[in-house]
């Protein structure tokens, strides 16, 4: 036993970190006093105001025995009582409904360390050590778990809303949470405009907001009882200091994983990884398994006006593509990456070439189907690397995919949506020859042709396009063209006269051929 103290039994708990402590009954409004501790059931009436702190399971156990427990109750000498002991409690229903009748206080502490904070004599100042300990047991236990507990201890109901002063999550008696919610509804414009605070109680109510700050631009709320004493609003000032801390520590986290996982993404499509097993392992961090090759694929989206005002546009679109993927049971890694969406389709498939793209085109097309149904008016088009056995050549196959989709849709017809590297045959090349080097030799070819589209609306860049991607088929192109067969060949013609080259000729041919495709590509 120990003397000579004079504590308030609440105004200790602000010591004890809030996932440390389980309140087998409600404490009482206000501040009980002791001044001797007990380790033990006594075995007669206590002489002087004591708390009783038991840490012998057995001696937990003799609570359950009617007689001890009504000596206890009408002890009045007794202020409460702490276990400390890590195991659940086991109390029988009868024996509970005594305590509570009695508003005796009973605290669960499972930490046999913290039991010296209630031996304190004098006044003590909180250790600023025990802050990461408070964080890592709410991190652990989470705020619906000691939310709920310090309710239960308070005997307060408790609220909370969003920045949007919706309500997320409540306990409480339901008349108390009835109540609650309609004073908040009263008072909403009010509590939106910034006029209750933590400092500024309405005095005229029956609740108090606790405001939870996650960030300069960004407030939670907490709502409890206004009749709360000092000793009560510090343990939810706690709660509430906790919450802000816990959600401003899990954003930033979530905001560095963030930058790393967009390090990684660029170092993923521009660098070669030195290592393989560490891209595999960076990898797993995101949940991604880079152990199997993969198909790289870009999604570029246009979207329409209407469509641009939605700022969660590109969230709604992977998710949807998350979704569609998990129906068709494929493997496929989504996220975004400048404007527009990576997939990696997962293809560790023993098949030649041929059923590799037609696996992954068919695959897409799919794909592609599904988002032209779900959004009419936005127009989806894909590009698709080269598939490589090794992943650490995706940065490769992204470089492809941009290719095939920047010169697919600058070469080959409107309507066609999804583009293959290996549909562009020769200007594969163009990848990785400069820019300057391709358009000094286009221009070699077709800077009078395009000098005369400019001033004269000639069109026989396009006219060259045409006759190229049909293959030479005069009905075809003069279809496409909108113009008469006997136009058309005048106009081909001209273009031969002009450039010197004979487009029956297979090597003039393959020079314009390949003119006309670099300026189309370096033009996009």
């Amino acid at each position: 036993m120990q003397s000579d103290m004079k504590n308030s039994l609440q105004d200790l708990l602000i010591y004890i970190p809030l996932s440390q402590l389980t309140y087998i009954t409600s404490l009482p409004k206000e501040l009980v006093h002791y001044e001797t501790i007990l380790d033990n059931i006594p075995g007669q009436l206590l002489e002087r105001p004591t708390l009783i702190i038991l840490k012998n399971y057995d001696e937990w156990k003799k609570l359950n025995e009617t007689e001890i427990t009504i000596r206890l109750i009408q002890d009045p000498n007794l202020i409460g009582m702490v276990l400390c002991h890590p195991d659940p409690i086991i109390i029988q229903e009868e024996v509970f409904t005594h305590f509570l009748e009695c508003q005796l206080p009973i605290i669960q502490v499972p930490d046999h360390s913290l039991i010296h904070v209630f031996q304190q004599t004098n006044e003590f100042l909180y250790p600023y050590s025990q802050l990461s300990i408070e964080l890592q047991g709410f991190m652990e236990k989470g705020f619906i778990s000691l939310a709920s507990e310090l309710s239960k201890g308070l005997n307060t109901p408790l609220l909370y809303f969003d920045q949007n002063e919706q309500i997320l999550w409540q306990t409480g008696e339901k008349e108390e949470l009835q109540e609650a919610n309609r004073w908040f509804n009263i008072h909403r414009r009010k509590l939106k405009n910034g006029e209750y605070s933590n400092l500024n109680t309405d005095v005229e109510g029956s609740f108090q907001v606790y405001t939870i700050q996650i960030s300069e631009f960004m407030n939670h709320s907490l709502l409890a009882s206004a009749q709360l004493l000092s000793w009560q609003k510090r343990m939810v000032d706690k709660l509430v200091g906790l919450t802000a801390l816990s959600l401003q520590t899990q954003g930033i986290f979530e905001e560095q994983q963030e930058i790393f996982k967009e390090h990684f993404i660029y170092d993923l499509l521009f660098h070669k990884f030195e290592s393989k097993k560490v891209m595999i392992k960076q990898g797993k961090t995101w949940g991604w398994n880079l152990e199997k090759p993969h198909h790289l694929l870009i999604l570029n989206i246009e979207l329409s006006d209407e469509f641009m005002t939605n700022m969660n546009w590109l969230e709604e679109i992977i998710l949807f593509l998350e979704a569609e993927a998990a129906t068709m049971k494929e493997t496929i890694i989504v996220f975004p990456f400048q404007d527009q969406i990576i997939l990696l389709l997962e293809d560790a498939e023993e098949r030649i070439n041929s059923e590799r793209k037609n696996y992954v085109v068919e695959t897409i097309s799919h794909i592609e189907k599904s988002l032209s149904s779900k959004w009419s008016n936005i127009r989806f088009k894909i590009g698709i690397g080269k598939w490589y056995q090794d992943t650490i050549n995706l940065n490769k196959s992204y470089q492809e995919a941009k290719l095939a989709l920047q010169f697919g849709q600058s070469w080959f017809e409107n309507n066609k949506n999804i583009f293959h590297i290996n549909n562009l045959g020769i200007f594969r090349l163009l990848i990785h020859i400069q820019h300057e080097l391709l358009y000094d030799f286009s221009l070699e070819y077709l800077s009078t042709l395009i000098e005369g589209d400019r001033e004269n609306g000639t069109e026989y860049i396009k006219t060259l396009q045409a006759y190229i991607q049909h293959q030479g088929k005069i009905s075809e192109v003069s279809e496409t063209l909108y113009v008469h067969p006997n136009t058309l060949r005048n106009r081909l013609k001209k273009i031969e006269d002009i450039t010197g080259l004979q487009l029956q000729d297979i090597n003039d041919l393959l020079i314009l051929t390949i003119a006309v495709g670099i300026y189309s590509f370096v033009h996009t």
